[in-house]
């Protein structure tokens, strides 16, 4: 899924028009929203401008298949109209369980750890360089239980979230990843 948050598009860039180009995977439980999530968290500064556009539209340019050359990004991004380009890069979004201490065969504990991991990229247009490349990892605890029985049960259904918990789940977390990557695009760019 690729997902493509333009400013700028209808006037000439300003300092703060951020381009936002969102890749992320298809999940079995439910799509990612990080891009449109990511817009929101960028628009609430008055003097930034985003917008949604659709990667395949007919307005715009194509985006480039390479999203790592730095170089075609920079010329898209212009020809496009913004001041900065933004890359997210979804690598994973999984639901783990893990194990977090036990007593052997007397107590046991586990829970289950929503994890998002991916990469985000910061491109200044106008100077044509990559001013920022970083991996990012975040994680978020679930459903946890205590079992005091010599089983020692990873697949307690106590540990297991219904496919509704699971969306909400999700959406807090990349609502949380949002803010995290807004927050780092913003002192980025703010600073230049």
């Amino acid at each position: 899924m690729v997902i493509l948050l333009a400013g700028g598009l209808l006037s000439a860039p300003t300092d703060r028009d951020i381009l936002v180009n969102v890749i992320a995977p298809r999940f079995a439980y439910s799509d990612s929203q990080v891009g449109q999530v990511l817009k929101r968290h960028l628009s609430r500064k008055a003097d930034v401008r985003v917008c949604l556009v659709d990667g395949d539209s007919d307005i715009e340019p194509a985006f480039p298949h390479d999203y790592l050359n730095v170089d075609s990004l920079v010329e898209w991004g212009r020809e496009t109209g913004g001041r900065y380009l933004v890359t997210v890069e979804i690598i994973s979004e999984r639901l783990e369980t893990r194990k977090g201490f036990h007593i052997p065969l007397v107590v046991h504990k586990y829970e289950s750890v929503g994890i998002i991991e991916g990469e985000i990229r910061l491109i200044d247009l106008t100077r044509g360089k990559l001013v920022m490349a970083e991996p990012f990892r975040i994680e978020r605890k679930g459903p946890r239980i205590f079992q005091a029985t010599m089983d020692d049960d990873k697949n307690d259904p106590d540990l297991h979230l219904t496919a509704p918990d699971k969306v909400r789940f999700f959406a807090e977390l990349e609502d949380n990843l949002c803010e995290l990557l807004s927050d780092r695009v913003l002192a980025v760019a703010g600073g230049r």
